[in-house]
């Protein structure tokens, strides 16, 4: 019993106290990355042994257990964890600063998931301005709804729609959303004046038929605002998407309550009119989520600033008459 303790004791020696040297990092971040050490012997065209060699290293020079090895699985302990994410941002900065000393530095690529509406509307039609900015960065835009795990799929950045009274604790805000009524001139001509909200019961309401957004509700909220139900009479169109809704509108088939970030340059165009203004606020709002490994990169960062001045033109929306 005693020699089994020993033998115990023995696998995880006491951590050292000198600096930890850097050989076999590199092959630490790829098995971790790979889950495999025979995968991350491929990459770095080392031996399965030597990569082994290296992580037995490490836990020695540690004294903690980075891997929980299986008969046929690899995954991270809570300590392989924490060091994976350090050294892989780590060995990026290193890399890059290579680079740039080099002069041959490579394009940068930055992973964005959000909403497709969002994608279409707001970011895609303003990417050219980015791209002049930062002419070695590449984009990569995932436009859908589904929520993407940003570290475990390797994206960079993520904007989110939450509701304000749900929204994770601690997750910047980029823009609190406002809504207010647009339709287009010709339809406005064809209703007759709009002077107050009952006279827009006279158009079709075009609503989003998404659970998650509730469109139906901010109808009501908005003529609640306005001390008036909704007109009883008044025809729908249920859509699915906002980006088909901003398409009805612009097409005369009703009356929009849309994101004032959405339709501003439409309205400063004239294709389409807000004459009674009444913005609201909806509840819900864009929150900007970053992964930890890249947070620091310089890209991303130049990314995050210009993402904060995009959404902060939509602040104010001017209105326009019918």
């Amino acid at each position: 019993m005693h020699e089994q303790n020993a033998c115990i004791l023995r696998r995880v020696p006491a951590p050292r106290t000198r600096p930890l040297p850097l050989t076999g990092l590199r092959g630490f971040e790829a098995a971790a990355r790979l889950l495999s050490f025979t995968l991350a012997a491929q990459e770095l065209g080392l031996t399965q042994s030597a990569v082994s060699r290296q992580i037995k290293g490490l836990e020695t020079q540690l004294g903690r257990t980075l891997f929980r090895r299986g008969v046929r699985s690899l995954r991270l302990t809570e300590a392989g964890e924490r060091l994976f994410r350090d050294v892989q941002s780590a060995l990026r900065e290193i890399d890059g600063a290579v680079a740039d000393i080099r002069g041959q530095r490579r394009r940068r690529r930055l992973a964005l998931t959000t909403a497709a509406s969002l994608a279409s509307l707001v970011l895609v039609p303003r990417l050219p301005e980015f791209s002049r900015l930062h002419p070695g960065v590449d984009l990569r835009i995932d436009a859908i709804d589904t929520l993407r795990d940003l570290e475990g799929e390797g994206y960079d950045v993520a904007i989110r729609y939450f509701r304000h009274d749900r929204a994770p604790r601690g997750l910047p805000l980029l823009h609190d959303e406002m809504l207010l009524p647009v339709l287009s001139p010709r339809l406005a001509e064809r209703i007759g004046p709009i002077r107050r909200a009952a006279d827009l019961g006279r158009a079709t309401l075009l609503v989003e038929d998404a659970p998650t957004l509730l469109d139906g509700g901010h109808w009501e909220r908005w003529f609640a605002r306005a001390r008036l139900p909704m007109p009883p009479d008044a025809p729908r169109l249920m859509l699915s998407f906002t980006h088909q809704a901003l398409d009805a509108a612009l097409h005369e088939q009703g009356v929009m309550l849309a994101p004032a970030l959405y339709v501003r340059e439409h309205l400063e165009s004239g294709r389409l009119v807000a004459p009674l203004g009444r913005p609201m606020p909806s509840g819900w709002g864009y929150y900007l989520v970053v992964n930890r490994d890249s947070a620091r990169q310089r890209h991303v960062v130049a990314f995050i600033d210009w993402l904060e001045a995009v959404f902060g033109e939509g602040g104010e929306t001017p209105r326009k008459g019918a």
